[in-house]
């Protein structure tokens, strides 16, 4: 493979499963941590409420048994690709309850993070390029402003402007509440009607840090000695721009890209709470709040295998993007 050793392959494919297994485990214990018995819970919240009825549920839920069965359980299931069954929605598996969420937050956190990765890209550009001119002063100033805002204010105040205020869009949901029988065209409108002001939350919060990195990045490509000798040349500076600068600033940039998808999949959980939009983060707080173990097993298991994935992968890519990088 390209610029990668065999033994680094296998030294990072290693590393990778054993933080994936650590991952797993502390995904088991957690739910464990958080006290109060999901039977209780369950019985409490149910007519036929007992101390027997709780017994019950306790022994078809497997709680009953020992920490260490109950964990190999886990693993063994994990390891066939069963995310188990829900506590609260039994019997749907919880492998239906996340794909039924995951598209959800897929489409505000991927559209997001492209939207914002083009524009930081842009912006960052034209503020390294007009160095301490009023674009980069403005740009500059308004990012380190957003960056030290808490995003829950921005949402809030996103939700105020353009969903109460203005009604330009709806404040909360990802479709009507009541939506007859509409053409696929109609569909995706609503879709993307409702997830306007969740992606633009997304993008104002995650623009900011992205478009000082990538000025940096830029700035700092300029300094290289090839750069200099090219402009020492004369060469275009459209050329310098585009065949050389961009390249190479793309290189630091892009594992934060690859990590950016690999959250992708955890979503955004205040997001999703501010908005009540269907996703991933709104179904992991439903699940903690009801005591649904498997639920929130599942979501983090996708969640930690995507990230560990995206990560691995970026690692190997890397040597593809840029010859000189070798890892052995």
């Amino acid at each position: 493979m390209r610029g990668i050793s065999l033994s680094y392959f296998i030294r990072r494919l290693f590393s990778a499963i054993v933080t994936l297994w650590v991952a797993l485990t502390v995904n088991f214990l957690l739910p464990r941590t958080m006290g109060g018995d999901p039977a209780d819970f369950i019985a409490a919240n149910n007519a036929m409420g007992s101390p027997e009825y709780a017994e019950l549920l306790r022994a078809q839920f497997g709680l009953d048994q020992s920490i260490f069965v109950q964990y190999f359980s886990y693993i063994r299931e994990l390891l066939h690709g069963n995310f188990g069954i829900s506590f609260t929605s039994f019997p749907v598996p919880v492998s239906q309850i996340i794909l039924k969420a995951l598209p959800w937050t897929l489409l505000i956190v991927l559209t997001s993070t492209l939207i914002s990765f083009g524009l930081a890209w842009v912006f960052g550009t034209l503020a390294a390029l007009k160095k301490g001119g009023k674009l980069d002063t403005i740009m500059v100033g308004t990012a380190f402003y957003v960056q030290s805002t808490p995003y829950f204010w921005v949402a809030m105040m996103i939700v105020m402007v353009f969903g109460y205020y203005l009604d330009w869009f709806p404040m909360a949901h990802a479709l009507p509440a009541a939506m007859g029988e509409v053409s696929n065209l109609q569909f995706i409108g609503n879709v993307f009607y409702h997830a306007a002001l969740p992606i633009l939350s997304l993008v104002v919060i995650s623009f900011a840090g992205r478009m000082v990195v990538l000025r940096s990045n830029v700035l700092q490509v300029f300094t290289e000695d090839y750069l200099v000798l090219a402009q020492a040349k004369g060469l275009h500076r459209r050329t310098i721009l585009f065949r050389y600068a961009f390249r190479n600033a793309f290189l630091p940039s892009f594992t934060g890209l690859m990590l950016s998808l690999g959250f992708a999949v955890s979503g955004a959980i205040a997001t999703e709470l501010i908005f009540s939009y269907p996703g991933i983060g709104l179904t992991i707080m439903n699940a903690i709040l009801s005591h649904d173990y498997p639920i929130v097993q599942g979501c983090f298991a996708i969640i930690a295998i995507s990230i560990i994935t995206m990560n691995f992968l970026a690692d190997l890519v890397y040597p593809f993007l840029d010859p000189r990088v070798t890892l052995d």
